[in-house]
């Protein structure tokens, strides 16, 4: 397949965004019409100059957005054309470790309360792990591997609500979160026990399946957080 007119060649840092920005506008113009298959990845590495890995998060982003459908063993094809609503996942990256909070919030509190109702033993698991992982990284002075424990619990709660779209929109905020938190404690290790101590208390809500008290901690562990960003 002939490389498309006005694809460039891709030079900047943010890899991802420049390539879902290409393929929207390639897509928006007409040169992928809906229905249209685009050209496969090592085509798109080659014509980008960018990795395997670039390519298929970009057009799994765009896929996520309903712009790309991903047919297994034939390829990916232009579903939609419209670029009104920009990718979750894109949008994220403008956004501040406030804003990303905010919603954060929102959607935490309303989670933990249906986990507490709908969690297995194997969710319990899962949280468990998380918490041991930010106990023992705090114990090393290990901020990279403590906010990977800290994502790892909040992503086991949202898994334990088994609602499917909630689990989805929690994992879209997992590495800005990620982000976000290395900003929040400025790369220096958080000292507050009072942290651990209220997630501790929120996975004992949810195992006791205590809906109430389960957004109670919710709460108390994100007012921590906001004292933080204030």
């Amino acid at each position: 397949m002939k490389q498309a007119k006005g694809l460039r060649t891709v030079k900047r840092r943010q890899l991802v965004d420049e390539v879902i920005s290409q393929l929207q506008e390639q897509i928006s113009v007409g040169v992928y019409k809906i229905g249209a298959k685009i050209p496969t990845e090592p085509e798109l590495m080659e014509q980008l100059g960018v990795s395997r890995t670039t390519v298929r998060e970009a057009v799994r982003v765009l896929a996520s957005a309903g712009l790309l459908e991903v047919r297994q063993g034939d390829g990916t094809y232009v579903r939609a054309s419209s670029t009104e609503v920009e990718p979750l996942e894109q949008r994220l990256r403008r956004a501040s470790v406030l804003e990303i909070f905010e919603v954060r919030q929102l959607l935490e509190i309303e989670i933990a309360k249906i986990a507490a109702l709908r969690r297995t033993d194997q969710d319990l698991l899962a949280m468990n792990a998380g918490l041991e992982k930010k106990e023992q990284a705090r114990r090393e002075h290990n901020l990279e591997s403590y906010i990977e424990g800290d994502i790892a619990f909040h992503n086991a709660i949202a898994v334990a609500s088994k609602n499917t779209v909630l689990i989805d929109l929690y994992a879209a905020f997992s590495h800005t979160l990620h982000v976000g938190l290395k900003d929040l404690f400025n790369n220096i290790m958080p000292t507050n026990e009072r942290i651990l101590y209220n997630h501790r208390q929120l996975w004992q809500a949810i195992k006791a399946q205590n809906p109430e008290d389960a957004q109670k901690w919710t709460l108390a562990s994100l007012n921590d957080t906001m004292h933080r960003l204030s």
